[in-house]
């Protein structure tokens, strides 16, 4: 009887053992299919509506501010041409323009006579100057399809707010109050900032393509265009649709 239980307890332990061995190899086998990955890289964009509205006359300069993106990213192999892949990153997102613009409906911070200032809103007309840097954490989540050495990539980010920066001024112009209709105001330069009404998440589209050099280095080039606006809809000061529409130009390099 001893013999018997103590045959069983070898078999179980001998079966458990590779068992155990069997797993093991299948994790290593899977953990092996994913590559990290840390990226560094530029946003180039603007945050923008998708058509430009009849208010907007005319751009008269656009500048990109420092808009830097690193994070980390890692992707699994389902086969040798397809994948797909996910990652963290803190993105910068920011440019500076200066557009004409007519009726163009605000919210400036205008001298209510006693030192003070207010809030003022209507129609404007005249030199608009924008200054936007905002910050987010962005994941995203893709499928790619691997061709030699270049990787094409398409899925969807999804992004949180840490810091927002909307804000600039209004000169040489007017504004009607309320709407087009209303009364009068001219306007030698007023202020407006709109950071708190910064929408705390962004969701969009991510597409990019990549080029790899040797057995670490990668090229990339990767889009993201925001299809939920910055603002909610609720929010007034500007009379139009904002979105994300960025260019990330970047590396990466391969952990393992």
């Amino acid at each position: 009887m001893k013999k018997h239980i103590a045959l069983s307890i070898y078999c179980c332990l001998v079966v458990g053992s590779g068992i155990l061995y069997a797993q093991d190899k299948q994790r290593k086998f899977l953990f092996d299919q994913i590559k990290h990955s840390i990226t560094l890289g530029y946003n180039i964009g603007a945050t923008a509506p998708f058509s430009f509205p009849n208010t907007i006359r005319q751009i008269n300069s656009y500048a990109p501010i420092f808009s830097p993106s690193f994070g980390y990213q890692a992707t699994y192999d389902l086969s040798s041409k397809w994948f797909v892949g996910t990652g963290l990153s803190v993105d910068v997102k920011g440019m500076k323009v200066t557009d004409s613009v007519q009726y163009f409906h605000t919210i400036i911070s205008v001298d209510n006579g006693n030192g003070e200032k207010g809030s003022f809103e209507g129609d404007f007309t005249g030199t608009n100057a924008t200054t936007s840097r905002n910050v987010y954490l962005t994941l995203p989540v893709f499928a790619g399809y691997r061709q030699g050495e270049w990787d094409f990539k398409l899925g969807m980010y999804f992004a949180c707010l840490l810091s927002a920066e909307f804000k600039g001024t209004v000169s040489d112009g007017y504004i009607r109050k309320g709407n087009s209709l209303g009364e009068k105001v001219l306007i030698e330069s007023a202020d407006f900032d709109f950071s708190r009404e910064v929408r705390s998440f962004d969701i969009g589209a991510h597409l990019g393509v990549s080029r790899h050099f040797g057995q670490r280095w990668v090229a990339d080039l990767t889009g993201q265009l925001g299809l939920n606006p910055v603002f909610p809809s609720s929010f007034r000061g500007v009379g139009y649709n904002l979105h994300n529409i960025y260019l990330t130009l970047g590396v990466a390099y391969k952990l393992w």
